[in-house]
């Protein structure tokens, strides 16, 4: 099933999702980041697949060309239909497969360690107050993530014009769309791994503050 969501007009949508997973990794020496292990013990694209379907979308599938490392997920894999035009011929790929099964797409890529349901559902928020066919995250600290999104599945022939075109940048495209923008306050849950450095960093932070919760929760006792 989709998620069905009221837009403004009062007529139910349906929602759909994909998760980006066809790079290729190099800055991560060809490792798919996705399924680098959280401290909890499920991979990334595991834990993102599970938040997407916390988030009311049950009708998920994996961008990839590579099916292998995903079987596991139990989700259908749609591979791209272009090679080397980079995450726009994954989201054309998708578009085209949900074309005539729903109304708008979400699309996330498969490197969000921190994502949470609460951005998915004001995401689906923000896309039913607008009645532009594109809306994607912005938080403070930089440019909107336009792999962070809802789009319309009426955008495929745009997404293929543009590749046909050479126009390979997703938040170049979505902008040029007249993109809705959903404001975000904390960039934290956004944060998305591109090297090792990034991954390193980001457990540190993470141990750090479950350190701190649990100092917290001891009322400052350190049993260490």
């Amino acid at each position: 099933m989709s998620s069905r969501v009221i837009n403004e007009f009062g007529s139910p949508t349906k929602t759909s999702a994909a998760v980006l997973a066809g790079g290729n990794s190099g800055r991560y020496g060809g490792c798919p980041k996705g399924l680098l292990m959280l401290p909890g013990g499920r991979s990334i694209i595991e834990r993102t697949v599970s938040v997407i379907a916390s988030a009311g979308i049950s009708d998920i599938v994996i961008c990839s060309n590579d099916p292998r490392p995903y079987r596991h997920l139990r989700r259908e894999i749609v591979p791209d239909r272009r090679a080397g035009v980079g995450p726009l011929a994954g989201i054309e790929a998708a578009l085209l497969h949900y074309r005539s099964r729903c109304d708008y797409l979400l699309i996330l890529p498969c490197d969000l360690p921190a994502i949470t349901e609460s951005e998915l559902l004001a995401l689906q928020a923000g896309m039913a107050k607008t009645d532009s066919a594109a809306a994607l995250a912005v938080t403070p600290d930089r440019l909107p993530h336009p792999l962070c999104a809802i789009i319309s599945t009426k955008l495929a022939g745009a997404v293929s014009r543009a590749i046909d075109e050479g126009r390979r940048s997703v938040g170049k495209l979505w902008l040029s769309l007249d993109a809705h923008l959903v404001h975000f306050s904390d960039p934290a849950p956004f944060f998305n791994v591109n090297t090792p450095e990034d991954w390193h960093r980001w457990l540190l932070q993470t141990r750090f503050a479950e350190s701190e919760r649990s100092f917290d929760m001891l009322g400052g006792k350190n049993l260490g």
